[in-house]
């Protein structure tokens, strides 16, 4: 039965959530991080929303997937704070972009709004900023991985085979290739910049720290199982800065 407290899609109340949150795209890393957090408890899977909560160093975090876009990402978000959720933490997967490389962690200071969805909660000339001090903690407990790190602008598009990879375009490609690296952009994604204008519209703190796992120059990719290690080391590196701030 649906109460008022609960959250519509994740269906959480206040109760089973920690105030600080993870949100990830891949439902598997969830389910990755609940062999990190002691006391998992799985609280939804209700149209791939898989949703747990644990606890890391005595901190109480919890862990949400949103899939694919930032539609979606935008409801997770915006009902991990309407439950009580104070500060989120997106861990995933960008496009290298600039100086970074495949392997890398990195780390979004702020992101190009360029999709639509947060243009529904303020307007396009609010910047996308991720919050200082939260950043500060992850850029430390990403240095800490030993892995490279790159910290910077992310550009955020909604269109994967029309505004991040043209496979089929060389010269637009290039000219993308182009337009970014005379912004500085240090990674492409298609979440950040919604989450950080999301958070902010709702009164909650937002960070962004994605392992680089796709070539924006030639679309290579990590090997599955170099791409499994990563991965639980970006969880490992992004539980840390929870628990250390």
């Amino acid at each position: 039965m649906t109460t008022a407290r609960e959250a519509w899609y994740l269906h959480c109340t206040p109760e089973q959530v920690g105030e600080d949150a993870i949100i990830v795209g891949d439902r598997g890393r969830v389910l990755l991080a609940t062999e990190l957090l002691e006391d998992a408890v799985l609280l939804n899977e209700d149209r791939g929303l898989t949703t747990a909560t644990g606890t890391y160093r005595g901190r109480r975090i919890t862990v949400s997937a949103f899939g694919m876009g930032a539609p979606i990402a935008a409801v997770v978000v915006d009902e991990l704070a309407s439950i009580g959720v104070r500060r989120v933490l997106r861990l995933g997967t960008v496009m290298t972009a600039g100086p970074s490389e495949l392997g890398d962690l990195v780390i979004a200071h702020g992101a190009i709004r360029g999709e639509g969805t947060s243009q529904t909660y303020l307007p396009i000339e609010y910047p996308a900023v991720a919050d200082f001090a939260l950043t500060a903690h992850v850029e430390a407990a990403a240095r800490a991985t030993g892995r490279g790190v790159r910290s910077g602008i992310y550009d955020t598009a909604d269109g994967f085979y029309t505004d991040m990879m043209l496979r089929d375009d060389p010269a637009g490609q290039e000219a993308l290739a182009e337009r970014r690296l005379a912004q500085h952009v240090v990674g492409i994604d298609m979440e950040t910049s919604a989450v950080f204008v999301v958070a902010r519209a709702r009164g909650i703190a937002a960070a962004s720290l994605c392992l680089a796992s796709v070539s924006g120059a030639d679309f290579s990719k990590l090997e599955a199982e170099e791409r499994r290690d990563a991965e639980l080391e970006l969880l490992r590196a992004g539980l840390e800065a929870l628990a250390a701030s």
